[in-house]
């Protein structure tokens, strides 16, 4: 008898099934990238535009900060105030020579009277919005030159720099509460934090080099002494919350 051989028409039936199960899937998995890939964008672009603002934030308080120097300088001139200011650093500067006697830390009637104005124009200006925001702490420092104090063999009192300039912002800061009946206290930054410190740095932050100039003349030396001897208030900015930059970065 002949068999018939059976025919391999349905061995392949269910190929076109199998490949679109396939296409499905690649499909579904190329979705699934550019979702991955849309979020990654996306996140990389809130993080750019958050530090961009962040830059800009920090730009514009400089800018305020540059602002309040040549307002101060140009109101403290109406008093009979001479200062100089560093807008590029947020420095405001006074000549200790004019406050206090060498080698002292107690403040002239002349020292008193400028201080005074100071803290009164700080009152007003501090509690503008735009500078509140603005300034973050305003740094009462104490700078002398790198000649050692000559103490008198009657005296107490055995100074050393370091000492004089520490003594003196404070009691640059103390006048600075008497002129103002103790209200400058309650002077803050945005943080709720006191706006005012102070600090001593004797010689180590020199404006002019002492002894770049051993072999200048005698004047020139004096000069460059008298720069060094001052008082600064330095203003610094606002930045922003570095913790809350690293939560966005780890988002």
């Amino acid at each position: 008898m002949i068999q018939r051989k059976q025919t391999g028409e349905d061995n392949n039936s269910d190929d076109g099934h199998y490949y679109i199960s396939i296409s499905d899937l690649m499909t579904s998995l190329l979705f699934i990238f550019i979702l991955i890939l849309s979020y990654v964008m996306l996140s990389f672009v809130k993080k750019e535009d958050l530090l961009t603002n962040k830059i800009k934030q920090i730009e514009q308080n400089i800018e305020y900060r540059g602002e309040l120097l040549q307002s101060l300088q140009i109101e403290l001139l109406d008093k009979n105030i001479s200062i100089e200011i560093d807008e590029e650093n947020g420095n405001m500067r006074l000549k200790s020579d004019l406050l206090f006697k060498s080698g002292s830390a107690a403040i002239s009637e002349e020292g008193k009277r400028q201080i005074s104005e100071i803290a009164k124009i700080f009152m007003v200006k501090m509690i503008e919005p735009k500078y509140k925001l603005a300034i973050d702490t305003i740094f009462i420092e104490g700078h002398t030159d790198s000649i050692p104090i000559r103490i008198s063999k009657n005296s107490r009192l055995q100074w050393t720099n370091k000492e004089l300039s520490s003594q003196r912002a404070i009691n640059t800061y103390s006048e600075m509460q008497i002129a103002t009946n103790y209200e400058i206290n309650n002077l803050r930054n945005k943080k709720d934090k006191y706006l005012l410190s102070y600090s001593g740095y004797a010689s180590n932050r020199q404006l002019c080099n002492e002894k770049a100039k051993v072999k200048a003349s005698k004047e020139d030396r004096k000069l460059c002494r008298s720069k060094n001897r001052r008082i600064e208030f330095y203003f610094t900015v606002n930045t922003p919350d570095i913790k809350n930059l690293k939560e966005h970065n780890n988002e």
